[in-house]
């Protein structure tokens, strides 16, 4: 290896032996390299026009020097769940066969191939890309400038495509994948994941028969119409945060109650809030409904959320099958909050069954694709018909 350094910032680059970085076209080196390296004193020092200087020696005000070369199409990403084929169209398909699995020859690269755009909205007009793999990309710049930011946005995104009708899993922040537009037409990842093994053709055959063989196949026209119609829904209701619906279902498809309970709760008492602000407060009531009305809101102490429902009920902007739904949820999710008592898989499924009306009222979007997804995505929760541990056994008494 040979080092040079660059009289920009005094970083070091190392390059094999054989390649010469001043004759490379290779648009990520510095222009401005050297081979003649000034060794850094100590960590004292910092680089100040083309040299090692002191600290306190640095003019008030100083910083850094950052390199003239740029990121080239920087990327915050996300990979769907479970793993998905993005088709264009019917006849786009990879078809990976088995014998190219087992033999590992498939053509790994085309999995990162781009097929799809999201329009974002965003200030600097740059859209999402969609890969063929399900992984989806959205520009580090200036309109999602931290990794939080990126986050945020792949998540509204994700929740986007959940109202629409499409199984999607919440992103966590330590999920964040860091990636880039590649060769113009290809998302590439840094870090590594099942995704990334795959386009490498690094997967073990273990890991690559069940996402090659049978991928969950998406239609670009089918994510495309899902991520509009949930766009549409999250526009209209501003005080709804995507984070909390997406988690809440992706806890509940997990059987995980309490998490799913808490989540879709905090979204309920959202919708409760844009629906009792700007609907029922815009109401106009015959004398007899307001005398009616007059005496639930009497009840009404500490902005409590039960009357709120019972005047929604009331009004007739809920429907009788969900105030019912939300009444026995609202005890269930106390008895979480105040003794710990974890709610049944059927009070969270019975919440989540009236959720979509609560969204379409709100919303005024009707009918949500939201509707089609219920929690029986993750299956297989049982124990199996017949079983023997007896080698179990036999091993723990020898331990």
């Amino acid at each position: 290896m040979k080092e040079y350094q660059d009289t920009e910032t005094g970083m070091i680059h190392a390059f094999e032996d054989d390649y010469d970085p001043f004759t490379a076209n290779n648009r990520n080196i510095p222009k401005t390299l050297t081979d003649v390296i000034k060794p850094k004193p100590d960590d004292s020092h910092v680089w100040y026009q083309r040299a090692w200087i002191k600290q306190e020696d640095a003019p008030a005000g100083y910083t850094p020097p950052v390199s003239s070369v740029p990121s080239y199409n920087p990327a915050w990403m996300a990979h769907l769940r479970p793993y998905s084929a993005v088709h264009r169209d019917a006849s786009s398909g990879l078809n990976v066969t088995l014998a190219q699995i087992n033999a590992n020859s498939y053509d790994g690269s085309k999995l990162a191939g781009v097929v799809a755009l999201l329009p974002l909205g965003n200030s600097s007009g740059i859209p999402a890309l969609v890969s063929y793999d399900g992984a989806i990309a959205i520009p580090q710049c200036g309109d999602f400038p931290s990794r939080v930011d990126g986050v945020r946005k792949l998540n509204e995104i994700l929740c986007s495509l959940l109202l629409g009708g499409i199984h999607v899993e919440v992103l966590h922040a330590q999920e964040l994948v860091i990636g880039t537009l590649h060769d113009k037409t290809s998302l590439f990842a840094h870090n590594p994941s099942l995704h990334t093994t795959l386009r490498l053709n690094g997967a073990a055959l273990t890991d690559r028969f069940q996402p090659l063989m049978c991928p969950r196949v998406l239609m670009v026209d089918e994510m495309q119409k899902a991520f509009h119609q949930g766009q549409q829904v999250i526009q209209a209701i501003a005080n709804l945060s995507p984070l909390f619906l997406l988690s809440g279902y992706t806890a509940m498809v997990y059987r995980n109650n309490s998490d799913a309970l808490n989540n879709i709760w905090i979204t309920v008492e959202q919708l409760t809030e844009h629906l009792w602000g700007e609907q029922y407060g815009t109401l106009t009531l015959t004398r007899r409904v307001a005398i009616c009305h007059a005496e639930v809101a009497r009840q009404i102490r500490g902005d409590q959320i039960w009357a709120k429902h019972r005047q929604l009920r009331l009004a007739k902007i809920i429907s009788r099958d969900c105030h019912r739904a939300l009444s026995q949820a609202r005890t269930k999710r106390n008895d979480l909050a105040h003794q710990g008592i974890v709610p049944s898989s059927e009070t969270v499924e019975l919440l989540w069954s009236v959720l979509p009306e609560l969204l379409e009222v709100a919303s005024a979007i009707r009918p949500l694709g939201l509707r089609k997804l219920n929690s029986g995505v993750v299956e297989n929760w049982g124990i199996p018909a017949k079983f023997d541990f007896d080698e179990w056994v036999s091993l723990a008494k020898a331990l």
